[in-house]
C-alpha cells in the first residue's frame, strides 16, 4: 500500500505523503484503487459546506507532486466552503511547481450543500465536460486537454484549507460536516460504441449498500495548508450512502440521520433520467436558460496561465511558500518537500 502514501490528492505538494500529524481536525479521502485513460464519471452528492472547507470530486494522475519532470494531471470538481451556490471547474497540467490552470465558477441551485445533484466529468484525447444533473456547464477543447497524458484515478475529498482568500474563514462551530455520495458511474471511453452515440459505455457502477474494499481506497495522509488529517475514520457507508466527514479530532462519528434521494435512486436505476444526460447532447442556449439546475458558461476556452497567475485570482495579496491550490504553507518545513512553489 506505500504506493499509494505518494499520492496526495488534489493538492498534491510532497513527493511523500506525510503521515497524519494529530492535526485538531480530521477529513476524509476516498479514491479509486484503478487508474484509467479517458472516461465519463457520473457522482450523485450533496455536497458539505462551510466557510474555510473543500468539498470536491475529481480525476488525478498518481505522482503528479513529484518533481522530476513528470506531467501534472488533474481534473477538478470543488465546492468551496464560502459560496456553496456555485462550484470551482479546473484543469491543472504543466510539472509540478510550473502548474496550469483554467479555473471556471458555475452556479448551483439549489446549493451544492442543501441538495443533491448529479455531477459528471468526461475526458477524451479531445475535450473535458462538465455537467450538472445532466446539463453541460463547461467544456475544454485542446490546450490543456492535448497535456492531459496517461492514466487517472477517480477522488473525492472534503477537508479544511488554511487559505482564507481561496476558502473563507474557517469556522469550527459549523463541524461537524458531511459530503453524501449517493452513488457512482464510471464509463469506459468506447469511441463509436456508445449506447445512442454517447462513445461511452458503462464500465461499472457502486450505490454503496456495502464498501468494496477492492474498488475504494481510504486516504490516511496529511500535507502542509491542510488544517486536517485525513483518516479512514472519517469515511461510512450508511443506508446505501458513502459518507465522507470533517471532525474534530477525536469526534470522528456520523450519528445522523441519512439523507434521502428518490430522485437519484430512480436516476440510478434508470428510471427519470434527464434527457440531456446524455454525454451527446449539448444544450442550447435557450435549454440551458430554462434549468433551474445550473449556469453553464462560455465553450469557447483560453488555457493560459501558470500558478501565479491562478493564486492572483484567488488572493491578490499572497506572497510566500504556496502549495498547488495557492495555500500558503511553512517554509521552515519545505526542506520535505521536492516542489518549492515560492514565487
Amino acid at each position: 500500500m506505500m504506493h499509494l502514501k505518494t499520492t496526495l490528492s488534489v493538492l498534491a505538494i510532497a513527493a511523500v505523503a506525510t503521515m497524519a500529524q494529530n492535526k485538531a481536525y480530521s477529513g476524509a479521502e476516498l479514491y479509486t484503487l484503478k487508474e484509467v485513460e479517458y472516461g465519463k464519471f457520473e457522482a450523485r452528492m450533496k455536497m458539505a459546506a462551510a466557510s474555510g472547507t473543500v468539498s470536491s470530486m475529481f480525476l488525478y494522475q498518481n505522482g503528479s507532486e513529484i518533481a522530476d519532470g513528470r506531467p501534472w494531471v488533474e481534473v477538478d470538481i470543488e465546492v468551496l466552503g464560502k459560496n456553496p451556490g456555485s462550484f470551482q471547474s479546473n484543469i491543472i497540467t504543466g510539472k509540478a511547481g510550473a502548474q496550469k490552470t483554467s479555473e471556471k465558477h458555475h452556479a448551483v441551485n439549489p446549493a451544492a450543500d442543501q441538495a443533491f445533484h448529479t455531477y459528471g466529468l468526461e475526458w477524451t484525447p479531445n475535450y473535458v465536460r462538465w455537467t450538472v444533473d445532466g446539463v453541460e456547464v463547461r467544456k475544454t477543447e485542446g490546450g490543456q486537454v492535448n497535456d492531459l497524458k496517461g492514466t487517472q484515478g477517480l477522488r473525492f475529498n472534503l477537508w479544511s484549507s488554511e487559505s482564507a482568500a481561496w476558502v473563507g474563514q474557517f469556522d469550527e462551530s459549523k463541524l461537524p460536516l458531511f459530503q453524501f455520495i449517493n452513488w457512482v458511474k464510471a464509463y469506459k471511453y468506447t469511441p463509436g460504441q456508445g449506447p445512442n452515440g454517447s462513445d461511452f459505455t458503462l464500465d461499472w457502477s457502486d450505490n454503496f449498500e456495502n464498501f468494496d474494499g477492492s474498488r475504494w481506497g481510504k486516504g490516511d495522509w496529511t500535507f502542509e495548508g491542510n488544517r486536517v488529517d485525513l483518516t479512514d475514520k472519517n469515511i461510512y457507508s450508511r443506508n446505501g450512502m458513502l459518507i465522507l466527514a470533517l471532525t474534530r479530532k477525536g469526534q470522528e462519528n456520523f450519528n445522523g440521520q441519512v439523507p434521502q434521494d428518490a430522485a437519484g435512486d430512480a436516476e440510478f436505476n434508470g428510471q427519470g433520467q434527464n434527457p440531456q444526460s446524455s454525454s451527446s447532447v449539448t444544450p442550447s442556449s435557450s435549454s440551458v436558460a430554462s434549468s433551474s439546475s445550473v449556469t453553464p458558461s462560455s465553450s469557447s476556452e483560453q488555457e493560459t496561465g501558470i500558478l501565479p497567475t491562478r493564486v492572483k485570482l484567488q488572493n491578490k495579496d499572497i506572497r510566500g511558500t504556496v502549495n498547488a491550490k495557492g495555500a500558503r504553507v511553512n517554509p521552515n518545513n519545505k526542506a520535505n518537500y521536492q516542489v518549492d512553489f515560492n514565487f
